[in-house]
């Protein structure tokens, strides 16, 4: 089982900065799994690029933070986020999880990839706010919706790729075309006779 909560960040707002992912962002979506057993699955099925998050040298719940589809074809790293507790952050592609480990838990495959930032204080008013909007899916539905969300990033890279294919086609066609202004002409010159040459002919069948 997977829960999944909503942050709600209010634009220009500092109080809940920690949650503040770029100026356009209003809302974070966050997920864990129930227990331990669910890490296994978190970390090989979410989107390599989503936030994995942990309280260094405690024993605690995995958390990530979903990235939309532009921030994550746009992949930057992210400095924000959670009583005086360091939380250790990393994309879940630097993750290392095999058989011969303990359930849920990691190692990281770079290490320079690892960031730390330390939490003061515990905001209660923030945990209360994530609570109100949590839901609950199973962790195949979370592994359709990772699958789904890598799906559609794919294709719209491709129709960007195609877009810009069509463009750069298009650029060359101007460019050669400024650099011989005649070529158009005397293409439609050499279409106006073929026509009236088909024209002729069709009169005398």
């Amino acid at each position: 089982m997977v829960y999944y909560f909503t942050a709600k960040v209010s634009q220009g707002s500092n109080e809940y900065s920690d949650f503040a992912l770029d100026e356009e962002t209003t809302d974070a979506t966050i997920y864990m799994g129930r227990d331990k057993v669910e890490n296994d699955p978190l970390i090989k099925h979410s989107h390599p690029k989503n936030i994995w998050f942990h309280v260094d040298k405690v024993s605690s719940a995995h958390i990530y933070l979903q990235l939309t589809k532009d921030q994550i074809k746009s992949f930057k790293s992210f400095e924000k986020f959670l009583n005086n507790v360091t939380i250790i952050y990393t994309p879940v592609e630097n993750l290392h999880t095999d058989g011969s480990m303990d359930i849920g838990t990691v190692t990281f495959k770079n290490p320079k990839l690892v960031k730390r930032v330390t939490v003061a204080k515990k905001e209660n008013a923030i945990i209360n706010k994530l609570n109100k909007t949590k839901r609950e899916v199973s962790t195949q539905e979370f592994i359709a919706s990772q699958e789904e969300l890598i799906r559609e990033i794919a294709m719209e890279r491709k129709q960007e790729e195609r877009e810009a294919k069509e463009l750069s086609k298009q650029y060359e066609v101007q460019k050669k075309n400024k650099a011989d202004p005649y070529a158009n002409l005397f293409a439609a010159g050499d279409n106006q006779v073929q026509s009236n040459i088909n024209y002729v002919e069709d009169d005398f069948m």
